[in-house]
C-alpha cells in the first residue's frame, strides 16, 4: 500500500500543472454534444485545457484504448460522515474525528474520478468548510468542494437529533421554526463560509419519528430561506422524498431537489417549468436494503426504505419524461465513499441511456453548481479536470466503476 501511494505521489509530482502535457486516448467524450470523438486528444498547461496544437516539447501521455472524459461531479456527498454510522455512533466521534474521516473520504472520491463534489450537509461544526479550504490550499488531496455546513431542519424533522430521552440535549443551531429564524440562519451560515444552503424539506429514511412523505417547513419558511439565500448570492438545495414537500420547495424557488423519490408527474412538470434540478441518489436506498444489512440499519429505517423503493422508479420516470434536468448525486456517507460511481448503472437501469447518465455527472452537474464556465466539458479554457476509463462508457456504463486515470487542475493524481 505504501509503495502504491509513493508511486502515485511520484507521478503527481512528475506530471505537475506547470508544463505542457498532451493526453491521448482512443476516444474522447464530448459531454455537451453527447457523443464520442475518435481519436481523443487534449493538451493542458497551467492547470487549463489549451486551444490549438500543443508545443513540440510537450510531454505525451498515451492512455491507449481508453476514453477521455471531463472530471466527474457528484452533487450530493457527505465526506465527513463515516458510512454506516447511526446517530449514536456519530455522537461518539469528536469533531476532529469527523474532519479526519473527511480527509480519508476526500482521497477515496478523487481516486474514483470525481474531481468536484457538493457536500450536502456536514455532521461537524462547519468542518466541511475547513476541509474545502485545506483542499483548495493544496494541503490535502481531494476533489474541489462546495459545502453547506449543517443542514437545516424543523424541530423533530430529518436533521434534528431525536430518539433520545428529553433530558439529553444536543446542539440545535440548525433547527429553524419560523421565517425570521430562517433569514437569520442563512446570514450566519454564509458568514461561516458555506457555498449553498441545504434544507430538509421532508422527513427522511435514516431518522427517527418522522415521515419521508410529509413536508417539513411551512410555505413562508421555505420562501424565507430561498429569498435570503438569493440576497446573499447563493441558492437552496432541498432533501425531499414526498411529493408534497418536493412541490412546496419547488414553488418557493429551491434550485435542486435531492432524492425526489415520490415525485408525481404534475410536480415534475412544475420542476421543468421552474428550471429546478433533481439529484436522484439511487444507490443509497439500495445500499440500505442490501441482504444481511451490512450497514446495520435500524428496523424503523428499513421499513421506510422498503416502502419507498418500489415507488421510486415511477418518480424517476416522471422527472425523465418531463425533461427535468437530472444531475448526478450519490449520498455517499450512507454507504462507502469508494462506491461513488455506483449510481451510473442504476441511472441506466432506470431509463437513461449511458450517454445521458454520463451527462448527469458532467454538463448537468456543472450547470447545477453554477460552474459550467469552469468544469463539465473538455473545452479549451476550462479547468484541466479529466479522467480516462477503459473502453467506451457510452456502450458499457459499468466501465465507470473503475477509473484508472485522474487529473485535477492539470495535476495527475492517478495513473495506469
Amino acid at each position: 500500500m505504501r509503495r502504491a501511494l509513493f508511486a502515485l505521489a511520484l507521478s503527481a509530482s512528475l506530471l505537475g500543472q506547470d508544463h505542457a502535457i498532451v493526453l491521448k486516448a482512443a476516444r474522447m467524450f464530448d459531454a455537451k454534444a453527447g457523443r464520442i470523438v475518435s481519436p481523443g486528444q487534449v493538451w493542458v498547461k497551467d492547470g487549463r485545457i489549451q486551444p490549438g496544437a500543443p508545443p513540440a516539447n510537450a510531454e505525451v501521455v498515451d492512455l491507449g484504448d481508453r476514453t477521455l472524459l471531463p472530471g466527474l461531479i457528484d452533487c450530493h456527498v457527505h465526506l465527513t460522515i463515516r458510512a454506516g454510522e447511526d446517530e449514536l455512533a456519530q455522537l461518539k466521534d469528536s469533531k476532529a474525528d469527523q474532519v479526519l474521516v473527511g480527509v480519508v473520504n476526500a482521497r477515496k472520491v478523487l481516486e474514483a474520478g470525481f474531481t468536484t463534489v457538493r457536500d450536502c450537509g456536514s455532521s461537524t461544526d462547519f468542518g466541511d468548510v475547513s476541509l474545502r479550504n485545506a483542499i483548495a490550499r493544496g494541503e490535502i488531496e481531494g476533489p474541489r468542494m462546495l459545502v453547506s455546513g449543517p443542514a437545516f431542519s424543523i424541530t423533530g424533522g430529518h436533521g434534528d437529533t431525536n430518539g433520545f430521552p428529553d433530558d439529553i440535549h444536543f446542539d440545535e443551531s440548525n433547527i429553524v421554526d419560523s421565517p425570521e429564524q430562517a433569514v437569520a440562519k442563512v446570514r450566519e451560515w454564509r458568514k461561516r463560509g458555506v457555498d449553498q444552503i441545504k434544507l430538509m424539506a421532508t422527513g427522511g429514511v435514516l431518522s427517527n419519528n418522522d415521515d419521508p412523505g410529509a413536508p417539513s417547513f411551512s410555505p413562508a419558511e421555505f420562501k424565507a430561506f430561498v429569498d435570503e439565500a438569493t440576497r446573499r448570492g447563493t441558492y437552496v438545495c432541498a432533501h425531499a422524498h414526498g411529493d408534497a414537500g418536493i412541490r412546496a420547495a419547488v414553488e418557493a424557488g429551491v434550485r435542486s431537489i435531492e432524492h425526489g423519490s415520490l415525485m408525481s408527474p404534475e410536480t415534475a412538470r412544475l420542476m421543468k417549468q421552474k428550471g429546478a434540478f433533481v439529484v436522484p441518489t439511487l444507490y443509497a436506498l439500495d445500499s440500505i436494503l442490501e441482504p444481511g444489512n451490512p450497514l446495520h440499519i435500524p428496523e424503523g429505517s428499513l421499513q421506510k426504505a422498503r416502502a419507498i423503493l418500489p415507488l421510486r422508479r415511477a418518480g424517476f420516470k416522471a422527472a425523465l419524461d418531463a425533461g427535468v434536468t437530472i444531475a448526478y448525486g450519490t449520498d455517499i456517507g450512507v454507504f462507502d465513499h469508494a462506491k461513488v460511481a455506483w449510481d451510473f448503472p442504476l441511472l441506466v437501469d432506470y431509463g437513461m441511456t449511458p450517454t445521458q447518465a454520463l451527462q448527469t455527472a458532467t454538463v448537468n452537474a456543472a450547470a447545477l453548481l453554477r460552474l459550467d464556465k469552469e468544469i463539465g466539458t473538455l473545452d479549451p479554457g476550462k479547468a484541466a479536470d479529466l479522467v480516462a476509463v477503459d473502453g467506451d462508457p457510452t456502450k458499457d456504463i459499468k466501465t465507470m466503476l473503475k477509473v484508472p486515470f485522474v487529473m485535477k487542475g492539470g495535476k495527475v493524481w492517478k495513473k495506469p
